[in-house]
């Protein structure tokens, strides 16, 4: 495993046919309009949402009871893993730990019964690190899952074990914190914001943040599935790591808003437990495939750039609505 994630030779394998599993999702759309545009034949698995744009070939079914075998007739060349069976009660947790783990499991067995079986990435996030302070966080750091982690890691168990095994050809993706419309930022940031007339600043703001702009982390998937080693285990971030308190200044800025302190304890009066670890949460993420990210020019350099458009397209969505 460790071999596999520090060599240095990159892949080149083609990539002319891609199955995205969530391509309706906060990452998923993104990564599908990403593949389309890159003249990739794309396929979605579709269960409630169809796929942002109408080019894709559509497949309906959810990820634990999709019939995997019917691909064999056209198998593409990389699955894209975003779907997650997610709660609808804060008291199913452990029902949706164990459907998102024998999910991944139906699948993976799948794969390894295939003649010829595509590479899969699967997309999971660094929290399941677990906070580790002012310590850095590469791909060989022991697994903690917290916060919406504890759920979602259940469905990475079996593709770790895969890799593991050398079973399959998996690849498995953590995203650090990602930028985008929706999402985390909106939920916690640009609502509040609106709401308050102030950016939250949560606890003390000293846990470090790293960010990826969500078209950012759609085109490094598909360059971790042409150039990434099989078997490996990737993070995927862009730039240097910031503390929150930075990150909510340069939100202040952006906006024109002041910064008010939110205590963690109000965040989990408000929002629960799982919330609460997540704004506490601190990873300065780095990774063992320097080679892998040299590869990769980021399209989004400017982060006060980012936000201003974060925030215009807000203000454009309000205009819209009203």
């Amino acid at each position: 495993m460790q071999q596999a994630a520090r060599a240095s030779s990159l892949a080149d394998r083609p990539l002319r046919h891609a199955l995205v599993l969530g391509g309706a999702g906060f990452i998923g759309a993104p990564l599908v309009r990403a593949l389309v545009g890159s003249g990739v034949r794309t396929t979605c698995l579709v269960h409630r949402r169809p796929p942002p744009v109408a080019e894709p070939a559509s497949l309906v079914g959810s990820v634990d009871r999709f019939r995997w075998r019917s691909l064999e007739a056209d198998l593409p060349d990389v699955i894209f893993h975003l779907a997650r069976i997610s709660r609808r009660s804060r008291f199913d947790g452990a029902l949706v730990r164990v459907r998102n783990h024998l999910a991944s499991e139906r699948l993976s067995l799948w794969l390894m019964s295939c003649p010829r079986p595509p590479v899969l990435v699967f997309v999971g996030g660094t929290l399941a690190y677990g906070s580790h302070g002012e310590a850095s966080v590469t791909e060989e750091t022991p697994l903690s899952p917290i916060s919406f982690s504890r759920d979602y890691h259940a469905a990475e168990g079996p593709w770790l074990r895969a890799a593991r095994a050398g079973d399959a050809p998996v690849i498995i993706a953590r995203p650090a914190w990602v930028l985008g419309p929706g999402s985390w930022l909106d939920a916690y940031f640009l609502r509040p914001m609106r709401e308050t007339g102030a950016v939250p600043l949560y606890g003390e703001g000293t846990n470090w943040m790293s960010l990826l702009h969500v078209d950012d982390c759609a085109r490094l998937l598909i360059h971790v599935a042409r150039r990434a080693s099989l078997m490996a285990v990737v993070n995927l971030f862009s730039g240097p790591p910031m503390r929150q308190a930075d990150f909510v200044e340069r939100l202040s800025r952006a906006s024109g808003l002041p910064i008010r302190r939110v205590s963690l304890d109000d965040v989990a009066a408000r929002h629960g437990r799982v919330v609460r670890e997540a704004f506490d949460f601190s990873a300065r993420v780095g990774t063992v495939h320097e080679a892998l990210h040299a590869t990769y020019t980021p399209i989004h350099r400017d982060l006060d750039g980012a936000l201003r458009a974060l925030l215009a397209g807000q203000v454009d969505q309000t205009a819209r609505s009203a």
